[in-house]
This record gives C-alpha cells, structure tokens and sequence, in this order.
C-alpha cells in the first residue's frame, strides 16, 4: 500500500509553504530513528539470521503478556485501513472484536476498505478533513505536506529511546521506520514484512523427485532451462512454470531493487544491460514451452489452483505463499513445497533481493494531540508478538468462538473465518513463520530463508525516498513498460525494441523520478 496515488488528496494543503518533497537535512540533524528492543520474553523454535524470520512450530503452552495493563483511555479509537478479506461483521455482532475492545479499554472502530478502493477513500477523507484516528497512509500527491498538515509528529514519542514506552512497537527492526518519515519527523508507524516477502521461486516437491530431478543440481540458467523441458509434459498439460519467472531470472542476473547506486548516481532496473539478458532468458522459456500458455493471464487463485492439481510445478511468490499453498492444499496426492537453489546466471551465486522492510505505515490525526500517548498504547497493544496473549486476541479472536485449541494451537471456528479482522495493512509485528500441522514444512521454509539471507542481498537505495513525479506519473510508466515486456517474453515484439521502452520511459518521467530521488540521496550523503 506505500506505492500508488492520486492528486485529489492534496487539494486541503494546496496552500500550504511546504516543499513538494522532503527537505534535504545535514546527516547531523537527521532525525534519529527508533530504538530496536527485540522482545525476548517468547523463544522462537528456529531462529532467523542475518534478517531471516523467526519460526515456531507450535504456538508457545504459556502465552507471554506483553501488555500487562489495559492501554485505552476509554474514549474510542476510530481507524482506517486497507483489507485484502472480505468485511467483517461489526462489533455488536462480532464476539471476537467485543472481546478485543474490552481487552482494549476502547471501542476500536474499524473502517475496513477494500485495498483496490484504499488510494480513492484515502483522498477523499484527507480532503474532507475528516480524518479517523488513526489512518493507513497511502502514497499520494504532495504527501510530505499532506502528512504534516494532518497527521501527529510523533517524534518526542518514537524517536531513539523514547520508544521504549511503546515495548511492542519497539520490537519492530530499525530499518522499518524510514518508511513513516517525512520533512525530518516520524509521523507513521509501519508494519513489518522485510525478508519474509521477498521474491522467490518453489516448486513441488514430490514433482521434482517423481523426475528423478535434484534442484540443488542447477547451477546456471542452462540448467534451470534443462529442469524445466524435463519437468513438461504437454500432451499431459503440464508445465514446469506457473507463471514467467521474471523474478527469479532477475536474482539470476542480480538486477537491481527499483535502483542501482552508481558513481554516485542512481541507475533503474530497466537501464542495465541484465534487463535485456533477463527478457532473452524469458523468450527462450516461452519458446520452450515450458511456460503455462495462459501464463500472463491467470488471477486470483488460479495459480494456486494450478499447482494443487499438479498442472504447474514451479511457481513464484514469496515465504508467505509457501505456507499459503501447504496449508490449502486439500488433494489426496503427497504436497510438499520446496524452494530452489538461486545460482547466478552463468554460475557462481545469485543476488537475492530483498522484500521492503515496511508494507504499510499508519499515522494519527491531529485531532489528537491531547491523547496521542492513549492512542500509540492502543497501537502498541495491535502490535502485540507472536506467541504473547494479547497477539491471540488481535490475531485470533475470542477462544471458543474463533477458535479452538489442538494442544497449544488454535483451530479456527467457522465463525472464526468471518470475524476477526484483518489488521495487518495498519499496525502488526515483526513476521514469523507458523506452521503447526507439520514441522517439515515450517523447517524447511526456515532453512531455505536463512539460506537465502547469505546470498548476496540487496535492497533498493532510494526505498522511502519521496518523488512527486514517481507518484503522479510512475504508475503509468511502469505500465506502459510492463506491458513491453509482456509482449516481447510472448513473442508479440522482438527484444530489439526494449531500448526505445526504456527511452520512452526516461523521456516521459523517468529521468526526472532519477533526479528528484538523486536529490533525496544526496541530502542524506
């Protein structure tokens, strides 16, 4: 949700002296950061390195509280958030949201809005001015001047060690919070995602080994080539892959997150010469045939759907699709997902590249400069760790009506499914992995992340760093070029045509993205 926007939502601080990005500072004065405090008072069955996540296999027997005392002040807290479930019943009808405005000390009032409609209510609250008490921010027009306009500095309250009055929200790693800073101030806090969604490539296990196939054998893109002709059967309709793995070949090649720091000087993706490799590579599997035909038009569940039925055995996502798929699996068939090796493109090692730090950030409203220490408790108690009581009540409802226990984990209820809200585009914890039907699965989910992390990993230099050009043009722009890359890897244009998209691309806002990012950079050099 931090990508996206519209200009409308600027219109109530059109006036307003504010620059259009944020305000180069001196490194001296820049704001400092909050504190990390890993919460210890829960021990992970598999502990992540170098980034990777934290794993359990079972939720803990003794929940830990991480919130000993109720944070509300009583009053209500009113938010607003992006929701990829269906709506939740309200309150009045919903046990498990009764039982977490009790635990709460506060009515919590949720406006859940579709994630495809967030950008355009967005606006239209910000410029109406009525703003809830907590909102998910999305990037829109004019936002370093829309937030400070609206939104609480929550600096003297977040920043270095005054955090730790917020212990759960302190547990979010460092590099979370640059996502929530504008004009040299904290004003949001974000939800961590991090290595946990990252870009990778699985594959069915079972699938792979009928073949008498050993993934760890591919050592190049040749090999990976010759895996996937091995893996096809047409005339049985199966494919080696889902979906393109554009992805994947780009980690082969070591492309760039978004931007490439160069002799001082930002470089995009789609300028280096590993993007022509890249779509070389892609033209060749297609022309293979070891794409799925409708590889470009599946949505949905429809590749979920694919590799359940054992029609595709490779697919793309990131850590979170590996348990999804596990744990939806309803055939009769051994499903046992596995993650591929990423050698580099020619051999030698790969580059992995790492999922943003932050998915979301959320900020509060002005209107509650009087009570802004009640509502970040609020906040902090919806941040609550895994394998603490209160995770469960935000998490998982009410026990016995959301959910059942099966030992020390939860079961959820049918009504469970309906009730509990979805919270995890405003406010949640660091993630972890938890799987409990089966410790396999969560160990080599683990493994393979730990593994990952070692890969040389990279992140894109200019991430959190504000262009008004990337927000009102960028969307189109990157559509536009998307759709040339989709018609040169399904034969439609000849790769000879990538150099005229990407001078398109510079020439209608790249090249002034590249400076008004460069210029961000710069004031933090």
């Amino acid at each position: 949700m931090l990508g996206g926007g519209i200009a409308a939502a600027a219109a109530m601080v059109a006036g307003c002296s504010t620059k259009e990005s944020d305000a180069p500072v001196p490194v001296s004065d820049r704001v400092p950061l909050p504190t990390h405090v890993p919460y210890t008072d829960v021990t992970p069955d598999l502990v992540g390195e170098h980034g990777s996540a934290d794993a359990f296999i079972n939720y803990p027997a003794t929940p830990a509280i991480s919130v000993p005392e109720v944070p509300g002040d009583g009053e209500p807290v009113s938010a607003m958030c992006a929701t990829y479930m269906s709506a939740r019943p309200p309150a009045p009808g919903n046990e498990g949201w009764q039982n977490l405005n009790d635990a709460l000390g506060s009515e919590f009032r949720l406006d859940q809005v579709p994630a495809g409609d967030y950008v355009a209510k967005f606006s239209t609250v910000m410029a109406g001015g009525d703003l809830p008490d907590v909102v998910e921010i999305a990037k829109v027009t004019r936002l370093p001047q829309l937030v400070e306009a609206t939104l609480i500095d929550l600096t003297e309250h977040l920043s270095g060690d005054a955090i730790k009055n917020y212990p759960n929200l302190a547990n979010l790693p460092t590099e979370c919070w640059q996502a929530g800073v504008h004009n040299n101030a904290i004003y949001g806090i974000p939800t961590h995602r991090g290595m946990w969604q990252s870009p990778i490539l699985m594959a069915r296990k079972e699938l792979t080994e009928a073949k008498g196939i050993d993934l760890e054998q591919i050592t190049n893109f040749d090999d990976f080539l010759n895996v996937c002709v091995e893996l096809t059967d047409q005339g049985d309709s199966v494919h080696a892959l889902t979906t393109m793995p554009t992805d994947y070949l780009a980690s082969m090649l070591g492309l760039p997150r978004g931007w490439r720091l160069e002799d001082g000087g930002l470089v995009s993706a789609y300028e280096v010469p590993e993007h022509e490799e890249l779509l070389n590579a892609g033209v060749k599997l297609w022309e293979a045939g070891v794409v799925r035909p409708d590889a470009f038009t599946l949505s949905g569940f429809q590749p979920e759907q694919s590799v359940h039925a054992g029609q595709s055995v490779m697919f793309s996502g990131s850590y979170p699709t590996w348990i999804q798929y596990a744990r939806e699996y309803t055939g009769t068939e051994p499903f046992t997902v596995t993650g591929l090796p990423l050698p580099g493109f020619n051999g030698g090692e790969g580059t992995f590249r790492l999922g943003d730090p932050a998915f979301s950030v959320a900020g509060i409203s002005k209107r509650n400069e009087d009570r802004v220490e009640a509502v970040l408790k609020v906040l902090d108690y919806l941040c609550a760790p895994f394998g603490s009581a209160e995770h469960l009540t935000v998490q998982y409802g009410k026990q016995g009506v959301d959910y059942t226990l099966d030992g020390t984990d939860m079961v959820q209820t049918p009504d469970g499914v309906q009730n509990v809200l979805s919270l995890v585009s405003l406010v949640c914890p660091p993630r972890v992995g938890y799987y409990p039907n089966d410790p396999s699965v969560i160990q080599e989910w683990h493994a393979h992340m730990k593994r990952m992390a070692t890969i040389n990993p990279t992140q894109n230099p200019a991430l959190y760093r504000y262009s008004a050009t990337e927000v009102s043009k960028g969307p189109g722009l990157n559509r536009k070029i998307s759709s040339t890359v989709n018609d040169i890897l399904q034969g439609r244009k000849p790769v000879s045509d990538w150099p005229e998209a990407v001078s398109a691309w510079r020439s209608g806002g790249g090249d002034q993205i590249r400076g008004e990012l460069e210029e961000a950079l710069a004031a933090e050099a």
